[in-house]
């Protein structure tokens, strides 16, 4: 320890020698590091599995119910009430939800003014499907319509002023509705429950109800919605529920590979008996996507978030070449220091040492520019692709890869300079 400490005692000192050329280097790797980085968390939570112990055995379900002939044409990516019925008529699911999205105005009070909230309109195996965690309170017994709300923690601090408010009431859209459960802290990112509409990057819904409901009291989705017969929205609750009104994402967990092919079964037996009744003119078409797979299954692709990405790998490999070629000048300029020591003995394991304590101190400044100019990359993200936002965020484990991956880059830029003047010709470097 003490020799290294004398070896990152010397490799300041050589810096103090030639502090423009190392700033330079160091400015250049900060920026390259920083720019990728900034990129890479994008990448990172866009490509993310938020289940990965159960991404596998959730699935969506979709069959080609559309009353018209469409050749070549896909299922739906949202399905109808009378789908959701249908495919809901089997236990061979552990668990199974339909769901959508709406947007309301909720407030405590005739006195008080009332702010957006985002809704969930879901069954009762939502929470159990994507592993909700409950802080206060029960979720519903069963699915059927009820004056109950399930409220996020966060929601119902902003609502309440406290998260313990399971009992309580509020009003949403001047309707009366009574608090039957609060959520602990929860997030989905990305959120792939909902993918249709660039759902997946929105956060969690503030206030979750019964699926009943939606259609009881006419709320309009304000996702992916498809109507393939004349319907009066005034009308949900009769046409809504009867009519080819596509506007809903469900899934179910089949937890055995003998589930997942009993299911599937199951859903081209419901296609068949369809068309015998004469109600599925399409051929068959019915598939089950595992959640793990569900962005590349609705050609969901972040094409601009890649294509940053990998721009700017290439501007990091750049980058690396220019500071590579500045710190070559800079070992260069002190090969006569290097080669003495090698005629006094050292051996080239010596010599890589004192890179190591180079690249150490090089790390230090080049990370702490690196997240500086990150964050000033994050902040241009939000700004020109705002509805990436909720993916600008670190954890533990990307920062951890970060300092590795500056720890390589910079351990890479040294190499070759340092084994040039390690190993070269001792003489020709005595006489430089």
């Amino acid at each position: 320890m003490e020799q290294f400490i004398h070896y990152l005692s010397s490799a300041w000192v050589s810096i103090k020698r030639a502090p423009l050329p190392y700033a330079l280097t160091i400015l250049i790797m900060g920026l390259g590091l920083g720019v990728f980085f900034s990129n890479a968390t994008f990448y990172y939570w866009v490509n993310h599995d938020p289940l990965k112990h159960k991404s596998d055995k959730l699935f969506f379900p979709r069959i080609a119910s559309m009353p018209n002939e469409c050749h070549g044409c896909e299922p739906p990516p949202v399905l109808s009430y009378a789908d959701i019925k249908k495919l809901s008529g089997s236990n061979i699911p552990s668990a199974s939800a339909a769901m959508f999205s709406a947007l309301g105005y909720a407030k405590t009070d005739e006195r008080s003014s009332a702010g957006s909230a985002t809704i969930r309109f879901t069954q009762k195996d939502f929470f159990k499907l994507f592993d909700v965690p409950i802080l206060h309170g029960q979720v519903w017994p069963d699915n059927n319509a009820r004056m109950e709300a399930i409220l996020s923690k966060a929601f119902a601090e902003k609502l309440f002023g406290n998260n313990d408010v399971v009992g309580k009431s509020f009003l949403l859209d001047d309707r009366v509705y009574t608090v039957s459960a609060v959520l602990d802290k929860w997030d989905m990112w990305p959120k792939l429950y909902d993918v249709n509409v660039g759902g997946y990057r929105e956060p969690v819904e503030d206030i979750y109800l019964p699926l009943e409901l939606s259609y009881d009291l006419n709320y309009h989705s304000k996702g992916n919605t498809r109507t393939y017969e004349p319907i009066n929205p005034s009308k949900y609750a009769t046409e809504g529920r009867e009519k080819a009104f596509h506007r809903l994402q469900f899934w179910v967990q089949l937890d055995s590979p003998e589930q997942k092919n009993n299911y599937l079964a199951f859903m081209h037996n419901l296609v068949l008996d369809e068309k015998k009744a004469g109600r599925h003119p399409n051929v068959d078409t019915s598939v089950l996507h595992p959640m793990s797979e569900i962005m590349s299954a609705f050609h969901i692709q972040d094409t601009e978030v890649k294509a940053f990405a990998l721009v700017t790998l290439l501007f990091l490999f750049v980058c690396l070449f220019n500071a590579s070629h500045l710190s070559l000048n800079r070992y260069m300029a002190n090969q006569y220091e290097f080669s003495l020591r090698r005629a006094l003995g050292a051996s080239g394991r010596s010599l890589q040492v004192q890179l190591l304590a180079d690249v150490f101190i090089s790390s230090i400044f080049t990370l702490g520019l690196a997240c500086i100019f990150s964050w000033a990359g994050i902040f241009l993200i939000n700004h020109f692709l705002p509805g990436n936002q909720q993916f600008a965020r670190w954890n533990v484990g990307l920062l951890f890869w970060l300092i590795v991956i500056n720890f390589a880059v910079n351990y890479l830029m040294s190499l070759y300079p340092s084994l040039r003047t390690s190993f070269g010709n001792l003489n020709l470097q005595l006489k430089s």
